[in-house]
């Protein structure tokens, strides 16, 4: 696997997977059943994802690295200072529509950024920036509601 392949596929990676790790934070301080109902789809399609991204990576003799210590560190407490300051519905989609934004900003940028010929790749981009377009678009709904 070439470099920019492996760090396209690598930024995928860690994109599904912070997402999941905000996801699972919050769906602990949720109590409105349809919002976990569509975090939970949301959190289990980047599961779905991130699976993908580690058994290309395996094909290609290599393997995925998870964001760091301090990555995760910093996006925890972020999380709670938020969550502990604000636990309304409202609140909380906004902070997932930010979330999933800022998600389909850095996908945008690696696909423009990080080209490759690796069609299994540019689909795997394409598939994950759709997959966010997605549930930003549901999040808007919601937030309509709440």
């Amino acid at each position: 696997m070439e470099k920019v392949e492996y760090e396209l596929l690598n930024r995928m990676y860690q994109d599904a997977t912070v997402g999941m790790l905000a996801i699972n934070k919050i769906l602990k301080k949720l109590e409105d059943d349809g919002l976990k109902k569509l975090f939970k789809k949301q959190f289990d399609m980047y599961e779905e994802f991130a699976k993908k991204c580690e058994v290309v990576a395996l094909d290609a003799d290599t393997e995925v690295k998870e964001n760091s210590f301090f990555k995760k560190l910093k996006q925890s407490m972020m999380l709670y200072f938020s969550l502990w300051t604000d636990k309304t519905p409202r609140h909380i989609v906004e902070m997932m529509i930010s979330g999933t934004v800022m998600g389909i900003i850095d996908t945008i940028k690696a696909e423009k950024d990080l080209k490759t010929k690796n069609e299994e790749l540019n689909k795997m981009v394409v598939e994950f920036r759709e997959m966010q377009e997605l549930f930003y678009e549901k999040l808007k709904k919601q937030l309509a509601k709440v």
